[in-house]
Formats: structure tokens, C-alpha cells, sequence
């Protein structure tokens, strides 16, 4: 727990006290008996309240199962009222009724409902709050996932796609028109088919993951062209998309980087190799590429990696794998997510 958070707990207990001993001294003026009171039931609503935040809401409520919620939540209510009872009879009883009797179990309906509706007033303002809370972070992190996925947009049109890129490109699709205008028609309808995935299907929160395979073959494709005879790249798919879908342009960073730190470094004799295999409801890539020995490849400090992690926690967070092992001659990538079946 943070110290902000810390803090936070420290101002709710604070302001909590505090108004219920206001309330308390209009009823009976007496500051010193009323504070004494909340301090000495403070450890019997600590423990109802936390017990409620982290166990019995999360595990519980937040799953719905109201039945075994409200049963734990009775026995915990039991629990604080003996324990408050017990508090106050040892520490509140013997300085300011001295002359009655001290019982741990509650004697009369007022000594019971009074404790009772005071645990279930803190820990129902406490979940209260939390839920509010929590709602409001949800809130923020969708917000900056939405301008994270805008940043990835740019970022991919920029940096995966730059000018370089597409001069490269075209200056390959110049020379088959000369020499295979077959070849060079194929070489349009990929860059056609790539461009227009990133740029009318990479704001979508889901695709169909047939959609983003083909989008990173087609990359593949062109970079080979690129390239040339001084890379060998191999590019393999197992399983079947079929209805899957996926969030997209997750892959395709990782992709360009093996082509950007492997070929484009090194003059001849380069690799990249990208194995996707597709195993029931999961997707695992195992992407690698050569690389010089004295390199420190920009992926993992980089814009780009840093967007994909905060992505792949964003939507799968817990539910994915990803490992990165930066050897000295080469870069091997693996990533598992899951994938929604329709």
C-alpha cells in the first residue's frame, strides 16, 4: 500500500471520528467520554471494514455471490460487535461508569442495535467510497487506454510505416514494373491492404484475427522485397483463426523491430523468423531475429514497446505471457494472449 493510500485511510478514519463525536456531543456533551469511546471500538470497525474491503468484496460481491457475502459478512458482524463490546467494556466502562457492571455480551436491545447499526453505518460508507473509487480508476484507465491506442495509431504510422519504409517499398514495386508487372500488382495490393488495416481497423477494440495475421504477413512480404537476397525471413502460421478476434496491432511493433535491429543492422547474411501458432483459445508468437553483438536493441526502451506492455496489461492483464531474451546474437521474443472466441 502506497503512502498515498496510506494517507488516504488516515484522513477517512480521521474525518469519521471526528463527526461521529460531533453527533455524539449534541446528544451528550461530554468531548472526552465520546472520543474515548471511538478510539476504544476503532480496532472492532478496522477490522469489519477491512475484512469487508479486501476479502468479502472482491471475492464475493464484486462476483456476485451475494448469499455467501451477506453470511460472512453476519459472522464478521458478530465477530466486531463482541470485540468492540469487549474494548469497551475494559477501557471506557471503568473510567466513566465505574459502577455498572461490566458484561462482554450485550445485556439489552439499546447496547445491542446501538453497536450493530455503528459497524454497518463504517463498513457500508467505506465500501461505498471504495466502489466510487475504483469506478473512478476504471474510468481514468479506459481514458488512457483510448489515448495510449490513439498514440499507438500514430506511433505505428510514424515509426512502423515511416517514409523510409514506403520509400523503400515503392522503389521495389518501381523496379518490378519493369521487370515482372505480376509481381509489382501483388506488391500494390499489399501495402494497399496494410495501410488501410492500420488505418481504418487499428482504433477498433477487437478484429478478427484472420484480419491481423494477414496484416503482418503482408508486412513480412514487403520487407523481404525490401530487403532482398541479404535476409532470409520465415514466416509460419498453425492453427485456425477461424471466429477469433484479438485487439489489434499488437504484434505488428514487435515484428518491426526485428526487421529494424536484425536486416536493417547487419549487411548480409541476416534472419528473422516469426512462428505464430494458434492453440484453442490462445495466441503464441515466438519472433526472433540476428543481431550485432554490440548492439542494445532499442525495444526495450523504446515508445513502441512501452505502449505494446501498457496495452497487453490494459486488455489482458494477468491472462498474458511475455518474455524478452536479449542474447548477443540474437533477439528472441515470446508472447501469449488470449483470444476471444465468438
Amino acid at each position: 500500500m502506497g503512502l498515498r493510500k496510506i494517507g488516504g485511510h488516515i484522513v477517512f478514519w480521521l474525518l469519521y471520528i471526528s463527526f461521529t463525536v460531533a453527533i455524539y456531543y449534541v446528544k451528550e456533551p461530554s468531548f472526552l467520554l465520546h472520543l474515548t469511546y471511538e478510539l476504544a471500538s476503532l480496532p472492532a470497525k478496522l477490522f469489519i471494514v477491512y475484512f469487508t474491503l479486501y476479502f468479502i468484496l472482491p471475492k464475493y460481491l464484486l462476483n456476485k455471490k451475494y448469499g455467501l457475502a451477506t453470511m460472512l459478512f453476519l459472522v464478521v458482524l458478530v465477530m466486531a460487535v463482541l470485540l468492540l463490546q469487549l474494548s469497551v467494556s475494559v477501557i471506557v466502562y471503568p473510567i466513566y461508569y465505574s459502577e455498572v457492571a461490566i458484561t462482554f455480551v450485550p445485556n439489552n436491545l439499546e447496547k445491542l442495535v446501538s453497536p450493530l447499526l455503528d459497524l454497518i453505518i463504517v463498513s457500508s460508507l467505506a465500501v461505498v467510497i471504495k466502489l466510487l473509487r475504483d469506478r473512478e480508476l476504471q474510468e481514468r484507465s479506459r481514458l488512457q487506454l483510448e489515448k495510449m491506442n490513439v498514440q499507438n495509431k500514430l506511433q505505428l504510422l510514424k515509426s512502423q510505416l515511416h517514409p523510409h519504409f514506403l520509400f523503400n517499398t515503392l522503389n521495389g514495386l518501381y523496379a518490378c514494373t519493369l521487370e515482372n508487372p505480376l509481381e509489382a500488382s501483388k506488391i500494390v495490393i499489399r501495402l494497399s491492404d496494410l495501410l488501410r488495416f492500420i488505418i481504418y481497423e487499428g482504433d477498433q477494440p477487437l478484429v478478427p484475427l484472420k484480419d491481423e495475421l494477414d496484416a503482418l504477413e503482408n508486412y513480412v512480404e514487403l520487407e523481404k522485397i525490401r530487403y532482398g537476397e541479404k535476409m532470409q525471413a520465415k514466416w509460419t502460421v498453425t492453427g485456425e483463426a477461424g471466429n477469433k478476434k484479438i485487439v489489434p496491432l499488437l504484434m505488428l511493433p514487435f515484428v518491426e523491430n526485428a526487421f529494424k535491429h536484425g536486416p536493417a543492422k547487419i549487411s548480409s547474411n541476416s534472419w528473422v523468423s516469426c512462428d505464430i501458432g494458434i492453440e484453442d483459445r490462445y495466441l503464441v508468437m515466438k519472433l526472433g531475429n540476428s543481431k550485432t553483438g554490440d548492439e542494445l536493441p532499442k525495444i526495450r526502451h523504446g515508445i513502441g514497446l512501452n505502449n505494446v506492455q501498457q496495452r497487453l496489461k490494459h486488455n489482458y492483464e494477468g491472462k498474458y505471457e511475455l518474455t524478452i531474451d536479449d542474447q548477443p546474437k540474437q533477439f528472441l521474443v515470446f508472447l501469449k494472449i488470449p483470444l476471444k472466441v465468438l
